[in-house]
């Protein structure tokens, strides 16, 4: 017995000690690596994101300088100014990122100098768009700008799949380094626990030592592997961001971001109640747009601003279970008693409140988790704003910003699509092609104000008269056209005399005054099928609204022979 003491002595607790030191370096070591590793990964997702950034940026730029230039409205000139001086710091951020990397930091300062050729092409146009116009502006697009956008996309490109190689390479490291820790717990503690298990019968006071030493490297060990856990589930959660904001971006509406954004926060907070609000447009209400799980303490459809703590405050509002926070107005007390946590998030874009998310559950994990919640909350505002502002400048783009009514591009493809569609249908289409009789004396008299307060007026009355089905379209000038589906020559020449009523009937105040009564002549075409196209017709609606001119004005005129007075 003294001969085994002396070898557990000097043998069996080294070995021990040596075992369990190993394991406890290489758990060090591999977690070290494995926080490096997730760290590598939250730097190439950064980079990913700065790319999109700059891509995005250089999008923007480009829309709103077609937006000048087809409508010259200075407001996509300031968007453009803004979007083109936000490319540089972002650039500037993208270059420090990658400065360790000379192969990626050579493509950023190559997208740098095609970004400043792409510029100059850009301030260039529309400096031509200034001495000559559109049709100036539109010749200035030639190969060189296409070959400078397409270089740009594809510098961009390849940053983007460079990154997501390393990010590949360093996702395989981060499960290797688990792998590791995991061996070293599944095969060192055993091992461990086995020799300890040996010396225990020769040396009770040792092993009693050696088992408290045992229970304080396994809750070193817990600890760890949930720190490991914890780690994973960042890395996932990342990933998971990173895929629900590259498909954000390319929603084209906001049901479609809305649905993203409730699958994504279904997955991320199991056993959570939540619902979107929106606040509407008179900024009176927030209104409930979608709405998934079941809440713990239920919520009202509809409720005005104030009563919610977040929307007060512009930030989030949260409420723990048997805390003090203040409730929120639109929160109704749970039906049983339970722990009831809370979150109110504010969707805000620019400065502008959108709405609001508003979380329940019985579990405080829900929580854990707000900094997740707010970044898809944040990526969602984004976008939502970007739809809407997208919607607006289609909206823009084909509208007459005097009138309110359609323009004439607009105009052309809604004639050939409806002439298509009656054609198909065996159904009758007509077109009016109307023009304020004198409109030019008027204008010299009353001047340019005078002259646009009057066609704005027109183009209301016209809007107004108008069936859902109809489009209103200002022509040009004075010219207005109004296409009716699915409507007979008789009855356009119905519509033409109470049209023709309406406008001597209207009045117009400009200055605070009232300005003359003027009327209207109308030319009416009808399609008469195969072959007869919206060019054609157009020109036959022009025939008839000239011999109306030249009849006396105030009338109506089809183009055939027959005509009536207005």
């Amino acid at each position: 017995m003294p001969r085994r003491l002396h070898l557990a002595n000097r043998i069996g607790l080294p070995a021990a000690a040596l075992i369990f030191a190993g394991i406890g370096v290489g758990v060090l070591l591999g977690a070290q690596r494995f926080i490096a590793d997730a760290n590598q990964v939250a730097h190439t997702n950064e980079v990913i994101a700065s790319v999109d950034a700059v891509e995005a940026r250089l999008r923007d730029a480009e829309a709103a300088q077609r937006g000048y230039l087809l409508t010259g409205d200075v407001d996509y000139l300031a968007i453009y100014q803004v979007s083109r001086e936000q490319t540089a710091p972002q650039l500037d951020r993208l270059e420090r990122l990658v400065r360790d990397n000379p192969q990626q930091l050579q493509r950023v300062r190559s997208l740098r100098d095609l970004r400043d050729r792409r510029i100059a092409q850009i301030e260039a146009n529309l400096g031509r768009y200034r001495q000559g116009g559109l049709a100036a502006a539109q010749a200035g697009i030639d190969r060189d700008v296409l070959q400078v956008s397409s270089a740009i996309r594809s510098e961009a490109q390849q940053l983007l799949e460079r990154e997501r190689e390393l990010l590949a390479a360093r996702d395989l490291s981060s499960r290797r380094s688990a792998d590791v820790l995991r061996l070293l717990a599944l095969l060192g503690i055993p091992l461990g626990i086995a020799v300890v298990g040996a010396v225990y019968w020769l040396l009770v006071r040792e092993i009693r030592r050696r088992g408290r030493a045992e229970r304080s490297g396994a809750e070193a060990n817990l600890r760890l592997r949930e720190s490991v856990g914890q780690l994973e589930r960042h890395t996932s959660d990342l990933a998971e961001l990173n895929r629900y904001g590259s498909l954000l971006q390319n929603c084209l509406k906001p049901e479609e971001a809305v649905a993203l954004t409730t699958q994504l926060l279904s997955r991320l907070l199991p056993g959570t109640g939540g619902t979107l609000y929106r606040i509407r447009a008179s900024q009176d209400y927030a209104e409930e747009l979608a709405h998934w799980g079941e809440h713990v303490a239920a919520s009202a459809a509809l409720l005005p601003p104030e009563h919610c703590w977040a929307l007060r405050r512009g930030q989030p509002h949260l409420l723990r279970a048997h805390g003090e926070t203040l409730h929120c107005a639109h929160i109704e007390p749970p039906a049983i008693d339970v722990e009831l946590n809370t979150a109110c998030i504010p969707l805000v874009a620019q400065g502008n409140q959108l709405g609001f998310l508003y979380l329940s559950s019985a579990s405080p994990a829900m929580l854990a988790r707000m900094d997740l919640v707010q970044a898809a909350t944040e990526q969602l505002s984004m976008a939502l704003h970007n739809l809407a502002l997208q919607e607006r400048l289609r909206i823009q783009s084909i509208r007459d910003p005097l009138t309110g009514l359609f323009n004439r591009r607009y105009l052309e493809e809604s004639l050939a699509r409806e002439l298509a569609r009656c054609e198909r249908r065996a159904m009758p289409l007509s077109l009016l092609m109307l023009d304020l009789d004198h409109f030019k004396a008027f204008n010299d008299l009353h001047g340019h104000p005078g002259g646009d307060a009057l066609l704005a007026g027109f183009g209301h009355l016209l809007g107004s008269i108008a069936r859902g089905e109809d489009i209103a379209c200002r022509y040009g000038g004075e010219e207005f056209t109004l296409i009716l589906p699915e409507t007979t020559l008789e009855q356009a020449g119905r519509r033409a005399l109470e049209i023709g009523d309406a406008v001597r009937a209207m009045r117009v105040e400009h200055l605070g005054s009232e300005l003359p009564a003027v009327t209207v002549s109308i030319g009416i075409a009808g399609f008469e099928g195969a072959g007869d196209g919206a060019e054609m017709l157009m020109r036959r609606a022009d025939r008839a609204l000239y011999r109306a001119k030249r009849a006396g004005r105030d009338r109506f005129e089809c183009e055939a022979a027959t005509a009536s007075s207005a």
